[in-house]
């Protein structure tokens, strides 16, 4: 019995190895399905690098002109701007408005009066009781009273004058003819500053043209004297300038001042058919011309780090190359170093 149950034992370890490889072996090759399978690397395509367009331009010589193009306005030489310099008070009417024609001693702005008429009344009595006085006293001879009498109507004069200055400062009347260009912006019961311009008059008469640039830069090159071409409707006109910036007159208003350092004044050579106050004509003032000259775009012109230069394109390689510039129009700039005829300019 011993010999058998040492004969299964045998028997049954040698199936358990049986079993335990032949499962390791099923294990080993089912695991391999579940490691993913390395893709192959794809190498991109090859991409033919593009050749660069630029925008060129070929460098040529020719004339070149600075001019100012612009309007200008008509506006009068001879202008009354009026204010209240010694008396203030309140608006008891505006008698004008921009536009109006007024005779020199019209009445334009009236102020409160205060009494004043009664002050006036009482000054006149005054007067022509001193008057009266001295009358008197030259039939009596007496010298002594006749001098005093004298004294008393002198002041009485005197008293009477001034109560006719207090009463006419409170009325502003025209200091000219003219046409009223502006009013100020008033009403009954407004009070009246000093030293303010209320009422601006003008003589139409005298016309010359007024030009203001927006900034002072664009007129700097102006001189006195210069030529100007003035277009009116059909009419074409001739002048020349007569006051820039330069040759202004000084002034502590800065208004004025702002506006003369950017603003040019041309007295035409004849007036036109009907001038017309704040009527806009066309103008053009040539400021520099020069022929046969290298002259590009601007839109070729580089600055950077204090350097001025242009792109060229020689062949398919770029160059930068250092310029002098001259001349500058709006639109145009001179070369006068650097750059010959034919080149091909990169413009920006």
């Amino acid at each position: 019995m011993h010999w058998r149950m040492g004969k299964l034992s045998i028997k049954a370890n040698f199936r358990f190895v049986c079993f335990t490889a032949m499962l390791s072996a099923v294990v080993a090759v089912t695991g391999c399905s579940f490691i993913p399978k390395e893709e192959e690397v794809l190498m991109p395509p090859l991409v033919k690098p593009t050749k660069p367009t630029y925008e060129l331009h070929e460098v040529k010589s020719g004339e070149m002109t600075k001019q100012i193009v612009g309007s200008a306005v008509f506006e009068s030489t001879e202008v009354k701007y009026q204010e209240f310099r010694d008396v203030v008070g309140r608006i008891v009417a505006v008698n004008v408005k921009a536009g109006d024609t007024v005779k020199k001693g019209d009445v334009l702005i009236q102020l409160e009066t205060e009494g004043l008429e009664l002050n006036l009344k009482e000054k006149e009595r005054d007067v022509e009781k001193a008057k009266l006085a001295l009358d008197q006293a030259k039939l009596s001879r007496e010298s002594q009273t006749m001098r005093l009498c004298m004294m008393e109507l002198e002041i009485a004069e005197m008293k009477l004058a001034d109560a006719r200055k207090q009463l006419t400062q409170k009325t502003m009347v025209a200091e000219m003819d003219g046409l009223v260009t502006a009013v100020d912006a008033i009403k009954p019961d407004d009070l009246v500053q000093l030293n303010k311009p209320y009422v601006t008059i003008a003589d139409p008469n005298k016309l010359r043209l007024s030009y203001t640039a927006s900034n002072p830069s664009l007129v700097a090159d102006v001189q006195v004297g210069m030529h100007v071409d003035v277009g009116l409707k059909a009419e074409k006109l001739t002048g020349k300038v007569v006051q820039t910036p330069s040759s202004s007159p000084k002034t502590e208003n800065k208004q004025l001042a702002e506006k003369y350092s950017k603003s040019l004044y041309i007295q035409l050579d004849k007036l036109p058919q009907e001038p017309v106050m704040g009527l806009q004509v066309d103008i053009t003032i040539v400021t520099e011309h020069k022929e046969n000259v290298v002259k590009i775009p601007k839109a070729g012109l580089e600055q950077y780090l204090g350097r001025t230069f242009v792109k060229v394109l020689e062949g398919e390689s770029v160059k930068e190359v250092d310029v002098e510039k001259g001349l500058e129009t709006s639109n145009e700039v001179e070369i006068i170093r650097g750059l010959k005829e034919g080149q091909k300019v990169i413009l920006q």
